[in-house]
């Protein structure tokens, strides 16, 4: 066995600022880390389970009747923030690293600046790939004013680590080869409440580090106190005043419950709210809960610290809510199934998202009645082709990499018209949108299928619904799928009678008719304001149109006799932006105008009439019919089947994300709504007090930010590899993702 020498903190590096002259100050003794129990020092979930007794036998706290968890603590452990004596602890071998990352596009990309999940020896490490390599961290006032940063770091050789916070001069240390912990000094008022910067400068380079530690009262050794999870009893470690801390939103009524098999221990509950209001309490022996109900539709910071005993092992912490799980109620599966793509059509244009919406939609009202109406879904690409890919094949564009008109999508990604092939039905398509064509890879199972840019045929709804119906006719009493793609709220936009005279009636400019790029000069610039709410009106017509020809929709299939066998699913690509930010069309942002899109499914025997807040994607929708028909979940599918959501199974608000290609992305959980580009500092909106995303919260958000930050980057990070089904949503994952992970 390895012997381990202790490294003397008193021989801290000073900092200094870079510059001639400067001189580098001795890096602290070098350190070996000792064999034993070594794997254990920077994964979390590593640990041989404890025999020890406890020391007091734990109270069992009255029961408040029956509770269901919505956010399990335990299985969110890699979205944890450590503290260890008093600062922020970054176990840098852990996966859940990746919440204090960032990066940019992962198709184009030839590596990232860390290496996750890597070894030195026994020791899980993060590793440099470069010379340079930064983490972006949140911490407390009081950990801004203890200026120390504590490295423990390996180095392939003799050289040199800087040191640069937040943009300010370099911090200069000596490195020598093999394991050293480095404390460093940083200047006055450079680290800030909140989110900060920190970049490492290596020579020669291949550093690997085990842990950070910033801003803390006290050090930690050279283990980094960095264990936070005991895998054998399913509990969270927290070492007597050290803590860990969640950002996560508070659903109504929740409780924190949580239980401790040492009644000598206690956890400390400290909730602080997006708006500094406070909820606390303690945790003790079994089956006790702190109230966050004065919390309830906030996002908050949830700290949990370490009292009374050296370590406290907390099992089963979750935010629950009163009530047990619903159950699924399953009728008869569909007999046949219309799925309707209107193109470019923004969420809050509709009124069952937007109650104050313009354009008339009495179909869409009727059916929003007694069908699934989720609120907050996103589509995964802010234009036609990364969209339809991603609904087509359950697959984020990092996954199915077909954001070009050139690209086709894979063979062996099993579509949407594949399932419904599964199924047993006849399946037809009809789509006015030039991107989605068999020999594209979408789809091989059609019986019948036309795209009428293709072809040269009409291109109004019209024609497309009785085309439709033309392939569906013959067919109609036995089970079929038709696909039907609209393309009228796309432009070129052209008025629609008579919504467009009860929208902006009498007026007589040169857009009076039709608006759109169908002219060599591209899109119109320098339009007036008065302009531009007639074009705002000629799109409104055009949603009002298309809800027509949905009511159209709805009498054929009563006619026939078959509609309330027919599951009817409705939603759009991508919706459009109309100058809010400056600009026209689509694919230029990941605002709510183009990502946040209508989902709509009707068919009673499967889907109550409900109101969904949880976050859903597209991706979701072929996982959800093959649900509803009975078709097997296919393992390389991303999304995850919606039927629990829309009965009720969900209580937390998951995450949508989004991406305007993969340069840029979106998530949202509740009224929080961040945007990511690349390592540029993200732009944070609260949509509750900001729907039009004018005011850009980063720097001052300190709770939403994270609580956004946390779930997009741990999604960015595996975001090739992530299916709901198995992991759950980025904002609240299942037992599986940790585990997954090796932790």
């Amino acid at each position: 066995m390895l012997t381990s020498r202790v490294t003397s903190l008193s021989l801290a590096v000073a900092l200094v600022a870079c510059g001639k002259g400067t001189k580098d100050q001795p890096r602290t003794t070098e350190s070996k880390v000792a064999e034993a129990g070594a794997s254990n020092t920077a994964a979390g979930g590593t640990a041989v389970a404890s025999t020890t007794k406890p020391a007091v036998a734990p109270t069992k706290a009255p029961a408040r009747g029956p509770e269901r968890a919505v956010y399990s603590l335990v299985d969110s452990r890699l979205s944890a923030h450590l503290t260890r004596g008093g600062g922020l602890l970054l176990p840098a071998g852990s996966a859940g690293f990746a919440k204090y990352l960032r990066f940019g596009n992962q198709m184009s990309e030839k590596k990232k600046a860390w290496d996750l999940r890597a070894s030195e020896g026994n020791v899980k490490v993060a590793a440099m790939t470069g010379k340079s390599a930064s983490v972006f961290v949140p911490l407390t006032a009081a950990q801004a004013a203890r200026p120390t940063v504590r490295i423990r770091i390996h180095s392939s050789g003799d050289g040199t680590l800087s040191l640069r916070v937040n943009d300010n001069k370099d911090i200069n240390a000596n490195l020598a080869s093999g394991w050293a912990t480095l404390e460093l000094t940083v200047p006055a008022d450079q680290l800030k409440e909140g989110e900060n910067q920190l970049t490492l400068f290596t020579k020669p380079g291949e550093a690997k580090v085990a842990w950070i530690q910033v801003g803390g009262a006290q050090p930690v050794g050279d283990d980094g106190a960095v264990q936070f999870y005991e895998t054998a009893k399913k509990a969270l470690v927290l070492p007597k005043d050290s803590g860990m801390s969640w950002y996560v939103m508070v659903p109504d009524k929740a409780k924190l419950t949580g239980d401790l098999s040492d009644g000598s221990c206690t956890v400390g509950v400290l909730a602080t709210a997006e708006d500094g209001s406070t909820a606390e309490g303690k945790l003790t022996g079994t089956g006790s809960a702190v109230d966050l109900g004065s919390l309830a539709g906030k996002a908050v910071r949830l700290d949990l610290d370490g009292q009374g005993c050296a370590t406290s092992e907390l099992a089963n912490a979750a935010l629950v809510i009163p009530g047990t799980v619903p159950a699924i109620k399953r009728g008869e599966p569909p007999k046949n199934i219309v799925f309707i793509i209107m193109d470019s059509l923004r969420a809050d244009r509709v009124r069952p998202w937007n109650a104050k919406a313009r354009p008339e939609t009495p179909n869409f009202d009727k059916l929003a009645e007694t069908g699934a109406v989720f609120l907050n879904n996103y589509v995964q690409g802010n234009e036609s082709q990364v969209s339809h890919a991603a609904m087509w094949t359950s697959m984020y564009l990092a996954k199915h990499k077909a954001p070009n008109m050139k690209d086709t999508l894979a063979d062996k990604f099993v579509t949407i018209d594949e399932v419904a092939k599964k199924a047993g039905k006849f399946v037809a398509g009809v789509s006015a949108n030039g991107y989605i064509r068999p020999k594209r890879g979408y789809g091989s199972a059609w019986d019948k299928y036309v795209n009428h840019i293709e072809s040269s045929m009409g291109l109004r709804g019209a024609d497309i619904l009785d085309k439709g119906l033309s392939f569906i006719t013959p067919k109609k009493d036995q089970p079929w799928f038709l696909y039907m793609g609209l393309i009228d709220t796309h432009v070129t936009l052209r008025a629609k009678a008579p919504w467009l005279e009860k929208y902006d009636g009498g007026y007589k400019g040169k857009f009076a008719t039709s608006f759109g790029d169908d002219g060599g000069g591209g899109m119109p610039k320098g339009l007036s304001e008065k302009e531009m709410e007639h074009v705002r009106a000629l799109y409104d017509s055009n949603v009002s149109y298309q809800d027509d020809l949905l009511g159209q929709l709805l009498k054929k299939l009563e006619e026939w006799g078959v509609k309330d066998q027919t599951m009817i699913v409705i939603t759009a690509d991508h919706g459009d932006e109309q100058w809010e930010d400056g600009r026209f069309g689509h694919g230029g942002s990941v605002r709510e105008t183009l990502v946040h899109v209508p989902l709509l499914i009707h068919y009673p025997p499967l889907f109550p009439a409900s109101k969904v807040a949880e976050g859903t994607e597209g991706i979701d929708i072929v996982p959800t019919l093959a649900d509803a028909l009975g078709v097997a979940h296919d393992p390389e599918w991303q999304g995850m089947s919606l039927l629990p959501l829309a009965h009720g199974a969900g209580g937390y608000p998951l995450m949508s994300f989004g991406s305007k290609y993969e340069n840029g992305h979106a998530g949202r959980i509740g009224h929080w709504k961040g945007m990511l580009n690349a390592a540029a500092s993200p732009r944070i909106y609260n949509l509750a007090k900001d729907a039009g995303e004018t005011k850009d919260l980063y720097g001052t958000a300190h709770v939403g930010t994270r609580l956004l930050l946390d779930a997009m980057w741990m999604q960015r990070q595996w975001n090739v590899e992530w299916k709901k089904s198995q992991w759950g949503n980025a904002a609240s994952v299942s037992s599986r993702f940790a585990a997954d992970l090796g932790e």
